[in-house]
């Protein structure tokens, strides 16, 4: 028990070291300037916590502590060395500069976990940058075996064969980058120069294009340019790879398409002068482009004005290639050209067909049309007669805008436009002739609050839940124009692209939260109300129903991921009755041969790739890439270690940065043992060698990161020599 006196003399020693501690703190703060080492003296902070932070190692780590980095890599024995006193005294030397580290794990665990990082990183980083993918379908063209280099080495092209070669848009991870090349004896026909959106899984980038190296390598043999429509998986390449090839080489397409890739050419700083050649579908018109191939545009449905099919003759048959299409009984405007199809089908036939693949697995046939659609819509103006109704859809559904137009003017409302490509995108539908537009309809989005709500239409840009598009901008805010209030109703005239399902649910969470009403495609509660969106393509028993009227020899499905492909494939062969030897599954850079004998084969590949680009159209290197994706899954740690050019010691205390992986106020064990290790390394450092310095300062601390955290983050060495 302690005594009476004892406690009155600790409480006297306490009070004397409360009335000192001042002036403690500032003789200590005026030491730590003359000598920042002092931390690390005995009863120093940083040796304190070190103290601690070794005290929890295990005896194993205790053991390895003692041991020289060459001596972990060598199981923990001794190093031998050689040449007698001098390969001694080198090896000395050597000994000198490494530091021991007091941690508990062994350095092949990190390594493991930096090589199974690195493999995941690959992985998401370069889904889209093939080199031979891996394909074992019973439909790859080598029964069901997985090519290698060796055969794709032994490979050789068939000098009389046609050779079809996807560049983008073939059993990729995403729907888009559609991009096909039709060779024969040194001439070309390219079709379609596709963009994809790159989605989350690649940090900061937006979109992609296809890498077209092999088609550089080859411009001259480019005789035409084929596009088959307008959205942005078919021509959203266009600004970045038309000015690559000769401006002589005509580019083909209908009006309205030609009008939409003119829009994509006037972004650049530069617009070059292209060759158009507008082509009209219904003339039936075979364009000799080169000596051996001849094109035809073939009109077809689809959700965009001006949508085509593009057959491609060449000596070995007709290449029939869909592009986007779909089937209606009482189509908006003209039906596909089935007459057309038949006459080709029954004077030639159909060689090989590639046909599209996305909505493969949706059964069925398209049970609607728009003329449905533009019902449905004015019934929702009639149900919230005394509101604004604001209609989002994609911007290039021109048709659909029509409708809602009409549907607004009988019911005396204004319609006015919201969304840079909605606006962008109308103009060239007028200047095509694609629409028309009811007269004293369209109002400036800056006059609406002149009306009032009951009289106020507005379709906007930003149905799939894009951050800055119109519609997100309404929900934050921020839009100049328009708040959104209880009495508005918004119409989702679209379904979600998968992938974009979360994005698409926060905005109408973000509606809903506002007090507006959301009316979605198949999600209402108006009673027998129909669809608000129809797909642009195909069903099931479609494809089974066109595949029958067009008796294709060969089948290339194409335009979708690499599950649609199979089951567009598996349809052809069950269904059809194709024989499975005339059907190939690909993917980007096959080299398919269509033979003189009429036959189908896989018979070597092409490099083939992508571009990254990120919101500013500006291009993303891949190694960029990786790197964001290991500090969104590890972080990043920085040091700084500022040095004396005349002895390499340490000028001041290291600087220490860490961004996406701790904080450093609440690790401060772990800053001390990490301060520790580059105080007892840079007093062993001799000569000049930074480089070496830094690859082992690297490496020793990312080991001490990983025992302390089991995280390998991208470790910085930033040295400042003064």
């Amino acid at each position: 028990m302690v005594s009476k006196q004892e406690n009155e003399r600790r409480a006297r020693l306490m009070k004397m070291r409360d009335e000192r501690l001042p002036d403690i703190k500032k003789q200590f703060e005026e030491a730590q300037k003359r000598n920042f080492n002092s931390n690390f003296a005995d009863g120093g902070k940083d040796a304190k916590l070190v103290r601690k932070a070794s005290a929890k190692s295990t005896s194993r780590g205790a053991e390895k502590t003692a041991k020289a980095p060459s001596q972990r890599k060598s199981g923990g024995k001794a190093s031998q060395t050689k040449g007698g006193p001098k390969g001694q005294k080198a090896a000395s030397a050597a000994q000198n500069k490494k530091v021991g580290l007091g941690v508990s794990v062994r350095k092949g665990e990190m390594v493991h976990h930096q090589r199974m990082l690195s493999q995941d990183v690959n992985a998401q980083a370069t889904q889209h940058i093939i080199g031979i993918p891996v394909n074992k379908s019973r439909y790859n063209g080598y029964d069901g075996q997985q090519v290698t280099s060796a055969m794709l080495k032994a490979a050789r092209p068939d000098p009389e064969a046609v050779r079809i070669i996807p560049m983008g848009g073939v059993g990729e991870f995403g729907i888009g980058k559609n991009m096909t090349i039709i060779e024969y004896k040194g001439e070309i026909v390219l079709v379609d120069m596709g963009s994809l959106f790159a989605g989350p899984d690649y940090p900061g980038v937006n979109y992609m294009v296809p890498d077209i190296q092999y088609l550089e390598d080859n411009k001259d043999k480019v005789k035409a340019i084929c596009f088959t429509h307008a959205h942005l998986d078919h021509i959203g390449a266009c600004r970045h790879l038309l000015p690559k090839f000769n401006p002589l080489t005509p580019i083909y397409a209908t009006p309205f398409t030609i009008g939409m890739i003119q829009k994509q050419m006037s972004e650049l700083d530069a617009v070059p002068e292209l060759n158009y050649q507008p082509t009209d579908p219904l003339k039936h018109e075979q364009i000799k482009v080169s000596e051996h191939l001849s094109i035809e545009f073939i009109h077809t449905l689809h959700s965009i004005p001006g949508n085509a099919a593009i057959v491609v003759r060449t000596p070995n048959g007709a290449i029939y290639l869909s592009g986007d299409w779909r089937h209606e009984n009482n189509p908006l405007g003209v039906q596909t050209d089935y007459e057309r199809i038949d006459e080709i089908v029954k004077k030639e036939g159909i060689t090989l067909m590639l046909n599209e693949s996305t909505n493969i697995d949706s059964p069925g046939r398209h049970p609607h049309s728009e003329y449905d659609v533009g019902e449905n819509l004015g019934r929702v103006m009639d149900h919230y007669a005394n509101g604004r109704v604001i209609v989002s859809c994609f911007s290039s559904q021109v048709k659909r805008i029509e409708l809602i137009l009409n549907e607004a003017a009988k019911r005396g409302r204004k319609v006015a436009f919201a969304g840079f490509s909605m606006i962008n995108n109308i103009e060239v539908a007028l200047r095509a002739g694609v629409i028309k537009i009811p007269k004293n309809t369209i109002m400036k989005m800056e006059d609406i609050v002149k009306l009032p709500d009951d009289k106020i239409t507005v379709v906007c840009t930003g149905s799939q839940g894009e951050m800055n598009a119109v519609l997100n901008r309404m929900v934050t805010g921020a839009h100049k124009y328009i708040k959104i209030k209880a009495s508005d109703v918004i119409v989702f005239s679209s379904n979600p692209i998968p992938g974009n399902e979360p994005h698409v649910v926060g905005v109408v969470d973000g509606l809903l939260r506002e007090g507006a009403q959301v009316m979605q495609n198949g999600k209402t509660h108006i009673t027998n109300l129909g669809p608000l969106h129809l797909s642009g393509h195909a069903y099931y028993e479609d494809h089974v129903d066109f595949l029958e009227r067009t008796k294709p020899l060969n089948y290339l499905p194409y335009h979708g991921e690499f599950y649609m492909l199979e089951h567009n494939a598996e349809m052809a062969e069950n269904v059809i009755g194709i024989s499975r030897d005339r059907i190939l599954v690909a993917d980007d850079g096959d080299v398919i041969e269509l033979t003189s004998e009429k036959k189908i084969r896989k018979n070597g590949r092409i490099p083939v790739g992508n571009k990254l680009f990120d919101d500013a159209d500006k291009p993303v290197h891949e190694a960029v890439v990786k790197d964001r994706i290991h500090i969104s899954r590890e972080g990043i740690f920085v040091i700084v270690l500022t040095l004396s050019k005349k002895n390499n010691r340490l000028v001041k205390t290291p600087d220490i940065v860490s961004r996406a992986f701790i904080y450093l106020d609440n690790s401060e064990e772990l800053v001390a043992k990490i301060r520790h290790y580059l105080r007892v390394r840079t007093e062993k450092l001799q000569g000049d060698d930074m480089k070496a310095f830094k690859e082992e300062v690297k490496e020793d601390v990312t080991h001490i990161l990983f025992d302390a955290t089991g995280h390998t983050p991208i470790v910085i060495p930033v040295i400042n020599r003064v």
